[in-house]
C-alpha cells in the first residue's frame, strides 16, 4: 500500500510540473474596463453599456439615434446603408498589456488598419475613447469626436470593434468584439461582412479625403488632398467633390461641387493634392498634382460635409470642413 501511495504522489507532482511551462501565452488575461468608457449599467436605446462579451457573433438589432450628437460622417454612411465597422481604442497609454509587453489596444488597432485596405466596400470609423467631444444638442462634433456613439453601441472595454450591416428597415450588429482579438478572427468577420448583399452607394475605390482647404473669400475650394489606401495605383481623373445636404446628409442631384479634370495618379499609400490652379502649394510644401473644375462659389462654412465621389457617382469618402 505504501508503494501505491508513493507512486500516486510522484505522478501528481509530474502533472503539476507539466502544467507549469514557460510559454507566456498560457497566462490567462482578463480585459479590464477602460476608465474613459461610460459606467456599466447605463441604459441606451440598443444595449446596456458594459454588458458586452469578449466576442458576440449573434446578430443584434441596432438603430442610430440621430437626435443625439453622433459623428456626421458616420451618420451619412449609416443613412446611405453602407457596411460599417466602428472601432474604439485607448491609445494614449497602455490600457492593457500582455506578458509580452504589447498593448492590446494598439495590437488590435494595427491589425484593423492593415485589414481595412482589403475591404474598400466597408466603411471604417475609428475613435479614441478619451475624445467624446461635446454632447450638448447645440454643439457640433469635430473630426475624431464620437459624441454619444459609444453609449449607443454599448462600449464597455477597449479595444472595441462592432461590425454593422443593413437588414430590412434597420441595422444589425453582425460581430462585436471587446478585448483582444486575433487577426485571423477579425479577417474572417470582415470577409463575412463584405459578403452581405446591400444596396448602398459605397465606392470600391479605397481612398480617403484627407483635407479640404477653402479659399480666403467666398467659401470656395483652394485645394483638397486625397490618400490612396488601396494596394494598386489609382487615377483620380473624373472623381468629384459634392456638398452634402445639411438636412439629410445625402448627395443631392445637381449639388454644387468640383470635378478633377487632370490625369492625376495616386500610388499605393500616396497623398496627392488637387488645386483650383496648377501653381498652388499645399500644406506639405508640394505643388498640387493636378487641377479641378468648379468650386469657386460653394459658400462652404465650418461644419459643412463634403463627399468624394468616384466617376460612377458612388461615395468614396466624406469629410467635414
Amino acid at each position: 500500500m505504501g508503494l501505491w501511495v508513493y507512486m500516486a504522489l510522484v505522478l501528481g507532482c509530474l502533472s503539476v510540473f507539466a502544467g507549469c511551462g514557460s510559454d507566456e501565452s498560457q497566462v490567462p488575461v482578463t480585459p479590464t474596463q477602460s476608465s474613459e468608457a461610460p459606467p456599466a449599467g447605463t441604459t441606451t436605446s440598443n444595449a446596456v453599456v458594459g454588458e458586452g462579451q469578449a466576442e458576440s457573433t449573434k446578430d443584434m438589432p441596432f438603430t442610430l439615434n440621430t437626435t443625439q450628437p453622433v459623428p456626421p460622417n458616420f451618420e451619412e454612411a449609416y443613412g446611405r446603408r453602407a457596411r460599417l465597422v466602428v472601432q474604439f481604442y485607448k491609445l494614449d497609454q497602455d490600457s492593457l498589456s500582455y506578458p509580452q509587453g504589447l498593448s492590446v489596444d494598439r495590437k488590435v488597432n494595427r491589425s484593423m488598419m492593415r485589414l481595412s485596405t482589403r475591404y474598400p466596400t466597408i466603411e471604417f470609423f475609428t475613435y479614441e475613447i478619451a475624445n467624446p467631444g461635446p454632447v450638448g444638442d447645440e454643439q457640433s462634433l469635430q473630426p475624431g469626436e464620437y459624441g454619444t456613439l459609444a453609449a449607443q453601441l454599448g462600449v464597455g472595454i477597449t479595444p472595441f470593434v462592432a461590425m454593422l450591416a443593413p437588414s430590412g428597415e434597420e441595422y444589425v450588429i453582425t460581430n462585436l468584439f471587446e478585448g483582444y482579438v486575433p487577426r485571423p478572427v477579425l479577417s474572417q468577420a470582415l470577409f463575412d461582412l463584405a459578403a452581405v448583399q446591400v444596396e448602398d452607394n459605397t465606392s470600391d475605390a479605397n481612398v480617403t479625403l484627407e483635407q479640404v482647404q477653402t479659399t480666403d473669400k467666398g467659401g470656395g475650394i483652394e485645394y483638397f488632398t486625397v490618400q490612396n489606401r488601396g494596394v494598386k495605383p489609382l487615377n483620380l481623373q473624373g472623381f468629384t467633390l459634392r456638398v452634402l445636404d445639411p438636412e439629410t446628409a445625402q448627395v443631392t442631384p445637381g449639388a454644387p461641387g468640383v470635378t478633377i479634370n487632370s490625369d492625376v495618379e495616386a500610388k499605393r499609400g500616396q497623398d496627392v493634392s488637387i488645386g483650383r490652379v496648377p501653381d498652388i502649394v499645399d500644406d506639405t510644401g508640394k505643388r498640387v498634382a493636378g487641377t479641378f473644375e468648379g468650386g469657386t462659389s460653394l459658400d462652404l462654412a465650418p461644419g459643412d460635409q463634403i463627399a468624394l465621389l468616384d466617376p460612377g457617382g458612388a461615395v468614396a469618402s466624406t469629410i467635414t470642413v
